[in-house]
């Protein structure tokens, strides 16, 4: 809806005013925009989702804990190393959206390429179909990194600071609606449909569901940008230590998400702690999916509350502490029942969404519109336990205990509450 009718703004000649009533008009597009793919990124974000149906799906085809981890390694660590490859040439562009909607057609193709390997699944050999699943998840992982780049910098281009944390937590609130009521159908699907059906059918519709999601950046008008100075890739490694040296926001911005992020790449664990447990059936698998995204909706109302009061910081420090506590409670209420072990799943979902909102709205915070996306590239290749622990994990739980992972994690989680405590961000 536009700030004045067509009849009013004909009659103003002040152009600082006809500057505010565009500015407010395109914000306003933006932002729906922005939500519209944000409710189907969160469609698929279900039926895609990393520590439940990919985590059950190579334990399925035979995988073990190293599998899992090494999956974790590529699904969440990749996107964050190659993010520095990708962020000096996206720094010397002036537009980003063109780039971003590469990198999603990418990974549409890559979901439909998963989903064609299920459907002759039976006829390949498991190894073969293991390697060629963990291809497709690399290619998914990393058009995810060329395509976060140019998300996180258009969406700090397209609305203004005063639009980004209402932005952020409606983004939030839509997407858990939308990934609970998904849940329920790839829970659906998962229980009704013999393997590897199911899988199939899955990956399928989120390679249509996020085809349709690009709709909403179609629709985005972003403002040309500067070129940075730092756009090749080779200034940018060389800049690092200066960069690091001089912004000590950045450096305990890495600092944080490299301890807190062991929070999000322990989870997918939990599904090889149940199998080890209480074995691993399609009734499991949905209910776990289900309850995870149960968790991720209520949060948000509380999230919301606390993202008024202490803004990103608030929501950040809550991820650690959950994050922190969870692979402790993992190991009691796995001595226990299925019936009680399940609800880790819950509390994941707290932890999941209370990520994602403040390790990105902080880092709009602390960022201008001229260094976003190096600071992303740089932030993200500087994240080495996302990519390394999920692997390490693997191994040791396969040479010795889950206890022996958990165990570690938990403190590392803590300490990122001291570096939060550090971060100036902006007002």
């Amino acid at each position: 809806m536009p700030l004045l009718p067509p009849s009013r703004q004909k009659d103003i000649s002040n152009p600082l005013l006809k500057k505010i009533i565009v500015d407010v008009n395109n914000s306003r597009h933006n932002f729906i925009a922005f939500l519209w793919h944000a409710l189907f990124l969160a469609f698929v974000t279900t039926f895609i989702d990393v520590n439940t149906v990919f985590s059950s799906l190579v334990l399925k085809i035979g995988g073990s804990s190293f599998h899992v981890g090494m999956l974790t390694g590529i699904a969440v660590g990749l996107p964050l190393v190659t993010q520095l490859l990708f962020a000096g040439f996206l720094a010397g562009r002036t537009r980003k959206k063109p780039f971003l909607l590469m990198g999603i057609y990418l990974r549409v193709l890559s979901l439909a390429g998963m989903g064609y390997t299920l459907a002759i699944a039976e006829k390949s050999d498991p190894s073969i179909l293991m390697f060629t699943v963990f291809l497709w998840v690399g290619l998914f992982a990393t058009s995810g990194a060329f395509a976060g780049i140019s998300y996180t910098d258009i969406l700090g281009k397209a609305l203004p600071k005063s639009e980004r944390r209402r932005f952020l937590i409606s983004k939030q609130a839509i997407a858990s609606v939308a990934m609970l009521s998904s849940a329920l159908v790839v829970r659906h699907l998962v229980i009704a449909l013999p393997y590897p059906k199911n899988y199939m059918v899955i990956f399928i519709i989120a390679a249509a569901l996020l085809f349709i999601a690009t709709g909403g950046f179609w629709a985005i008008r972003e403002a040309p940008g500067k070129v940075s100075p730092l756009s090749r890739m080779l200034k940018v490694l060389k800049a690092i230590p200066h960069v690091l040296k001089n912004d000590k926001n950045l450096s305990n911005y890495i600092l944080l998400i490299n301890a807190s992020s062991l929070g999000l790449t322990v989870i997918p664990f939990y599904i090889a702690l149940s199998k080890a447990r209480f074995g691993l059936s399609g009734h499991q698998i949905g209910n776990y999916l289900l309850l995870q995204f149960v968790g991720m909706a209520l949060s948000t109302i509380i999230w919301k509350k606390i993202a008024n009061r202490y803004k990103f910081k608030g929501i950040s420090f809550c991820y650690a502490l959950m994050g922190g506590l969870l692979p402790l409670l993992a190991l009691v209420l796995s001595r226990t029942s299925i019936d009680f072990f399940q609800w880790i799943f819950f509390f994941s979902g707290f932890v999941i969404s209370a990520g994602k909102i403040s390790i990105e709205g902080i880092l709009l915070e602390i960022t201008t519109n001229d260094n976003r996306a190096i600071y992303a590239g740089i932030s993200g290749t500087l994240s080495l336990t996302t990519a390394i622990f999920p692997l390490i994990a693997g191994m040791l739980i396969e040479r010795y205990t889950f206890s022996t992972v958990f165990i570690f994690a938990s403190p590392v989680i803590f300490s990122s509450i001291f570096f939060l405590k550090r971060i100036q961000c902006k007002p």
